[in-house]
């Protein structure tokens, strides 16, 4: 798929996935942590303003710093009850650094900035039509702590913000993130 390519070879990704090794590594940061989340994307275009592909998103991240993170995330949804398409796909994947303001004993906030790319997909009658975005995308949420080892978290994320006939991807998302 190229946009998997795409991400997977751009200097973003590797500035992201150095940040470990510039910050050196501490043991008591060593701890990484999967999420799974359920989303809800909202694509903007100008054909139909109702495109809101629902999916999910998996996350990647690793404390590098006290109250900062390095992030992947990787996700997707799909809507089939459109103007625009028979079926209309988004599919987004991105790095990001995760700053934390920490609320009381056991929730934060957070801010999220980084660089993502969008890929759209539209069928019609057997047709598909493909758009590749890319650029600086932000975010911010909450996440509650469940237990030592999970946290529920909340977001919204910004993932792309452009001129064209997508003019910008946002995704809210609700999930859980596991420690290991």
């Amino acid at each position: 798929m190229p946009l998997f390519q795409k991400i997977m070879s751009s200097r973003a990704l590797l500035a992201v996935a150095l940040l470990p090794v510039i910050f050196g590594s501490n043991n008591a940061f060593a701890i990484g942590y999967v999420g799974l989340d359920g989303s809800s994307i909202g694509v903007q275009n100008s054909l139909d303003d109702d495109l809101n592909p629902r999916g999910f998103r998996l996350r990647l991240g690793m404390p590098i710093a006290h109250l900062l993170d390095a992030e992947i995330h990787f996700g997707g949804g799909q809507d089939s009850e459109t103007f625009v398409a028979d079926k209309f796909k988004a599919y987004y994947m991105g790095a990001f650094l995760k700053g934390h303001l920490p609320v009381g004993r056991r929730s934060a906030l957070f801010g999220l900035a980084g660089y993502s790319s969008v890929e759209f997909t539209q069928s019609n009658k057997a047709r598909d039509f493909i758009d590749e975005r890319s650029g600086f995308s932000y975010g911010f949420g909450l996440e509650t702590e469940i237990t030592r080892r999970m946290d529920l978290s909340a977001d919204y994320v910004r993932y792309l913000r452009d001129e064209g006939s997508y003019s910008g991807v946002s995704a809210v998302s609700l999930g859980v993130k596991l420690y290991f």
